[in-house]
């Protein structure tokens, strides 16, 4: 994994404009809108709450594009980050969500020091859930009408991992 940089805009582009991959996550955006949303992910990390850092993945072997991981700091106060992730279809399924994933959580509980991570997805998105299952959240709400995705209403699970350091 590596930090998404200007030259990434092919990859951020080719994920967010794809209907199968955003029709749980939000609608398609104009290329001017996405070229914002790209530049927001670029810019240098302030550690602010809702800035999201977005790490591109890609095959260890063949250096080929397979999706994005990100991360967002929830709250500062109480040490709680969200993540999410976007794998192309062709490599979904193929475990680099997971291995992203685990990074990703590694990272934030020891080097970060956070207490808690949440992801989201929407109740039909089955492949997100049982991607956040095997990494460990529980499914901690289902959310009632969460997300409007065109013209319909979506739930959405709401999943939480608590740092295992703090467990006793």
């Amino acid at each position: 994994m590596s930090l998404m940089t200007k030259a990434d805009w092919p990859y951020f582009k080719l994920i967010q404009m794809d209907p199968e991959l955003m029709q749980h996550i939000g609608p398609i955006l104009s290329e001017i809108e996405l070229k914002s949303k790209f530049e927001q992910r670029i810019r240098p990390w302030q550690e602010n709450e809702a800035q999201w850092l977005t790490l591109i993945v890609k095959n260890k072997i063949t250096n080929n594009f397979v999706g994005s991981i990100a991360f967002k700091l929830d709250s500062i106060a109480f040490e709680r980050a969200e993540i999410g992730y976007l794998m192309l279809n062709k490599y979904q399924g193929l475990g680099y969500s997971i291995e992203a994933g685990a990074e990703l959580i590694n990272y934030l509980f020891n080097t970060v020091q956070l207490s808690k991570l949440i992801a989201h997805c929407s109740t039909i998105n089955t492949a997100s859930w049982k991607v956040m299952e095997k990494l460990g959240f529980k499914r901690e709400a289902e959310l009632k009408m969460q997300t409007k995705l065109k013209e319909d209403w979506f739930d959405d699970y709401g999943y939480g991992l608590i740092n295992p350091a703090l467990v006793i």
